[in-house]
């Protein structure tokens, strides 16, 4: 293993999160790596309902990461934050023209050479924010950081999307769990919203309000269990257990089957009627609040990066082995109708 060291003497004199790319050479001189946190955003480019962009997750992922750095507590104010352009090799995108599909194994490969380069050159904090509830994806993100982290001594990089999966909802990427809740919503609003509903609506208003089609208003409410019951499957059959990956593998065959076969047909799940800026702002600053809090965590050594996993780690292997995806997607007679 190598060891990361310090390197500069004073901040580069550029204000605020740098830019990546937009830095000189003079600048990146100064920088103390050891010192400075390095955001990426990984998220796909993917359909997201006929009213949101397809760069959906991506400018979610970068808006949260962007509004957790401004959070930090004030003992974490003179480090340096730099953001890296976002990364679009993401797996499991919506099986439809104009998502672009990668294969998990890709994402694992990108972001460990990513995670390398930059502890190699001594970056030691490195946090990759995350929007897509794919656990293929998030997973792939996970093992990524865990061979980064092995591999270079001193590295502490982190699936912060997992992080939060974790301590919010026990492992589902569905913010209905989310115990404490948002106060914007009633009872029933985040009922199945798992894709371009709401939440995520709601999120681009208050982020990118300019991208988002008015259509909007208009949408009806949505559900991959409502299509499920339509369609002949098990009423049953998307419990919340299940969905957390608590049950056993059958049932989550079971449970991926609808999953995966809803989103040849439909775009989103949810209900993007409800969306406003201001649930939008709210649902933005509580996430970003709480993740804010995990960085500072990492920043202040209290929390172990090798501890740093969603519910999902022990059960890796049926997420991230080729074989099993390829079994698995034979036997749910999934296609792939854009790769």
């Amino acid at each position: 293993m190598t060891d990361v060291t310090r390197t500069g003497e004073a901040p580069p004199s550029v204000p605020g999160v740098l830019r990546w790319e937009h830095v000189t050479k003079e600048d990146f001189d100064r920088i103390d790596r050891r010192e400075a946190l390095v955001l990426v955003a990984c998220s796909p480019l993917e359909v997201h309902g006929p009213h949101l962009p397809l760069g959906t997750d991506a400018l979610e992922a970068e808006g949260l990461m962007l509004r957790m750095a401004e959070l930090l507590p004030d003992r974490h104010r003179a480090r340096t934050v730099i953001r890296l352009p976002m990364v679009y090799a993401a797996p499991d995108a919506v099986p439809q023209p104009g998502s672009l599909r990668f294969s998990t194994g890709t994402t694992v490969r990108v972001m460990t050479e990513l995670g390398t380069t930059l502890a190699r050159q001594g970056f030691r904090n490195i946090v990759v924010s995350n929007f897509h509830g794919s656990p293929r994806h998030f997973v792939a993100i996970e093992a990524a950081c865990e061979k980064v982290n092995r591999a270079v001594r001193g590295t502490r990089m982190v699936s912060i999307f997992s992080v939060l999966v974790d301590r919010l909802t026990g492992g589902s990427a569905q913010l209905e769990r989310f115990t404490d809740g948002f106060g914007c919503f009633q009872p029933g609003d985040l009922e199945g919203d798992t894709h371009a509903g709401v939440i995520e609506t709601g999120m681009m208003l208050a982020l990118h309000e300019e991208h988002v089609s008015p259509r909007y208003r208009e949408l009806p409410r949505k559900t991959v269990k409502e299509w499920a019951k339509a369609n002949g499957y098990d009423p049953d059959v998307l419990k919340p257990e299940a969905r957390a990956g608590k049950a056993g593998f059958l049932a989550m065959l079971a449970v991926w089957k609808p999953n995966l076969h809803y989103w040849l047909h439909e775009t989103y799940s949810g209900n993007p009627s409800l969306a406003n800026m201001g649930n939008g702002r709210e649902v933005l600053d509580t996430l970003s609040r709480k993740g804010a809090e995990v960085v500072a965590e990492l920043l202040d050594g209290t929390l172990d990066p090798l501890a740093a996993h969603s519910p999902l780690w022990p059960k890796r292997f049926l997420f991230l082995n080729p074989w099993v995806s390829r079994i698995v997607e034979a036997y749910l007679r999934y296609p792939h109708p854009i790769g």
